[in-house]
């Protein structure tokens, strides 16, 4: 599995089992399985992880502190959910954030490595239509850490995937809203992709910021409908 970010999580070490529990459950975050509003005992975490409660705690604490979760009474915690102004300021910071690794990744001239990112295009076209949102939620990741990797920024690349832990649940429950899937978003959204892929092939920065925060701003549109935001 891709690790999520280049920089170590402070808080931890990254051979203690509370670190391995973290990524655990940012796992089970940013990747759908928990959804917004999502309840569930610390007890029980340390049972499904096979561990002790003690590094549970740490892990959740260090969660809680990334506002990914909220502490419950019952020792329990959630996943919180996103109100529709926080979801707008979190999707103004993405697109301040991410237009900036995409430019950043365009001035470094890795054509090749940019040509990674179709790979991860693909699986999206695939998964889905079949409405699987867990598939779906870890190849918008695969594509989002490659895309912010290729800035080679450590500041940057901790700062959005700090974020993610924020939105990715929201993603998650709008994509598991109860609608048919919208084949003519998929085939913009991921032309729009493809055209960002080719602009940071280019090396043109301004033309990959810009698509960047195009293909935000029509996410963003799409999971509010799918919320009925809109």
């Amino acid at each position: 599995m891709m690790e999520d970010s280049i920089v170590d999580r402070p808080g931890f070490s990254a051979s203690t089992l509370a670190h391995h529990v973290y990524r655990e459950l940012e796992t089970w975050i940013v990747e759908g399985v928990w959804l917004a509003d999502t309840r569930i005992s610390l007890r029980k975490i340390a049972t499904q992880l096979n561990t002790s409660m003690q590094p549970v705690r740490e892990a959740v604490s260090k969660l809680v502190a990334d506002s990914a979760l909220e502490v419950i009474p019952g020792r329990s915690v959630r996943v919180p959910q996103l109100a529709r102004e926080e979801a707008d300021e979190v999707w103004a910071i993405r697109m301040l954030l991410e237009g900036e690794a995409a430019a950043q990744f365009a001035a470094r001239k890795a054509p090749e490595e940019a040509r990674g990112l179709y790979e991860h295009t693909n699986i999206m076209r695939i998964h889905y239509p079949k409405r699987d949102t867990t598939a779906t939620m870890q190849a918008i990741r695969a594509w989002n850490i490659a895309l912010i990797h290729g800035s080679k920024s450590p500041v940057l690349i901790d700062m959005v995937m700090r974020l993610r832990l924020r939105y990715a649940p929201f993603i998650a429950s709008a994509l598991a809203v109860d609608l048919p899937h919208d084949p003519e978003f998929l085939n913009f959204t991921l032309h729009i992709q493809d055209e960002l892929v080719m602009a940071i092939e280019a090396g043109d920065s301004a033309a990959a910021r810009h698509l960047r925060c195009s293909d935000l701003r029509s996410f963003q549109r799409y999971l509010y409908s799918r919320k009925g935001w809109i």
